[in-house]
C-alpha cells in the first residue's frame, strides 16, 4: 500500500504537487549526480576564493615586484584551475549521458 503525506485543512485534503520525488524514485544515478555537481561547485567556489585572494594579494603589494610575482601566480592558477574544472565538468557530463543513453535501451 503506497501512501502519500497529505495535508487537511478545515476538512479538506491537500495532496503534494506530483512533481516532487518519492523516495522510491530516487537512484544511484540521481545520487551519484548530485554528488559529482556539488565537488564541482565546492571547487568553483574555492577557486573563486583563490582569483579573489590574488586579486587583494596585488593591490596591498605596495609595488613590491616578489608580492606582485606571487600575487600574478595564484591569479594564473586560479584560472587553469577554473579552466580545468570546467574542462572536467562537460566530460564528466557527456560521459554520464553516454552512459544513460546506453543503459536506457
Amino acid at each position: 500500500m503506497n501512501k502519500l503525506l497529505g495535508l487537511i485543512i478545515d476538512g479538506k485534503t491537500i495532496n503534494p504537487p506530483n512533481s516532487i520525488k518519492k523516495t522510491s524514485d530516487i537512484s544511484l544515478d540521481s545520487i551519484i549526480q548530485v554528488g559529482v555537481q556539488l565537488l564541482f561547485l565546492t571547487a568553483i567556489l574555492i577557486t573563486l576564493f583563490y582569483l579573489a585572494q590574488g586579486g587583494i594579494q596585488w593591490i596591498v603589494s605596495g609595488g613590491d615586484k616578489q608580492k606582485i610575482e606571487q600575487a600574478r601566480l595564484r591569479l594564473v592558477y586560479a584560472i587553469v584551475g577554473l579552466i580545468i574544472i570546467f574542462g572536467a565538468f562537460f566530460l564528466v557530463n557527456t560521459v554520464f549521458g553516454i552512459f544513460r543513453v546506453n543503459f536506457s535501451k
